[in-house]
């Protein structure tokens, strides 16, 4: 394989930006970059994840007598927690996105694209770590915080980079998630064990299943790199089969649920209508474009709010 390495032909401060432009439109744009590559913009964002520790506050609390500052700082910190997360992992993947033709194409990584030096990348998701954790102090949330951003840092940073591991890259995908959540069910601060541990379930198969569709997407990257992810080690036929089982058990699960009484019927079918359209999608050619996953990610949050509002 032939080595590939980071595009260095344009400097930090000159970024496609013409000489006509004023100091004002350069700063946006530079501003708009580190934006993307902490994937809070653009066609593969996940600023959808900032939504999770509001999903585990509702489910729990309710739509009565919402202290809706609690609400916006929640927010925040999940905002916060994951720019930090996935700045960090783009930053750590430079060598490997600068050969990903996907990746380039789509813009996903603009450090590998020469658009930003390492150095100046990380400095963003570093201050959004630390305000982060000031906001978690301030809700007492402080543990889940500290825990999401240390599973994400295992995630990506060396030398553990969970990411790279069979078996282990979809378990750390899982538990960011998760971690999230449960931050926002701590913030709640009510007692549904049944409820809560429906969601969390439901939060770990969806990630789990979304960590998949990154490996295959990936596979052909990281085995030319020798990277031992579980797709590369299982084959993709094999985790194509695992993503289409946690997608059917994400929606057996919240099914069996409702008929057990911790949510109600009604939102637990329209969540489940969303997970068979990408059970359709997931057979369709164009499943991996990244308005498809977007469509997706947006249904799925609509769902989940769609979710608290009938069962809440």
């Amino acid at each position: 394989m032939v080595p590939c390495t980071v595009k260095k032909d344009l400097q930090p401060g000159d970024i496609l930006i013409p000489k006509e432009r004023t100091r004002i439109k350069s700063c946006l744009q530079r501003f708009s970059l580190h934006l993307r590559n902490m994937r809070l913009i653009g066609g593969d964002t996940v600023i959808t994840a900032a939504l999770l520790p509001l999903l585990g506050f509702f489910l729990l609390h309710g739509l009565k007598d919402v202290p809706w500052l609690t609400i916006a700082g929640l927010f925040l910190v999940g905002l916060l927690l994951t720019a930090t997360i996935f700045g960090l992992n783009n930053v750590t993947d430079v060598k490997i996105d600068a050969c990903d033709p996907l990746k380039q194409t789509n813009g996903i990584n603009p450090i590998a694209l020469g658009q930003m030096t390492q150095r100046e990348a990380i400095v963003p998701p570093l201050g959004c770590s630390l305000m982060a954790l000031g906001l978690a102090a301030w809700l007492s949330v402080i543990p889940w915080a500290f825990l999401t951003l240390t599973i994400g840092a295992l995630y990506s940073l060396p030398p553990v980079r969970l990411k790279e591991r069979a078996g282990l890259d979809l378990l750390a995908h899982s538990l960011v998630p998760l971690s999230i959540l449960l931050m926002g069910m701590a913030a709640a601060q009510v007692n549904h064990p049944l409820r809560a541990a429906v969601g969390a379930a439901w939060v770990c198969l969806i990630s789990a299943k979304s960590d998949t569709t990154n490996l295959i997407r990936d596979y052909e990257s990281d085995r030319g790199h020798n990277i031992g992810t579980t797709a590369v080690r299982l084959g993709i036929r094999a985790v194509w089969w695992l993503r289409l089982g946690l997608v059917l058990a994400a929606a057996g699960l919240l099914l069996f649920a409702s008929l057990w009484g911790a949510f109600s019927l009604l939102p637990a079918l329209l969540v489940a209508a969303i997970v068979a359209l990408e059970i359709l999608a997931i057979f369709r050619p164009g499943y991996y474009l990244l308005k498809q996953r977007l469509l997706l990610r947006m249904s799925y949050t609509a769902g989940g709010g769609i979710f608290v509002l009938l069962s809440g």
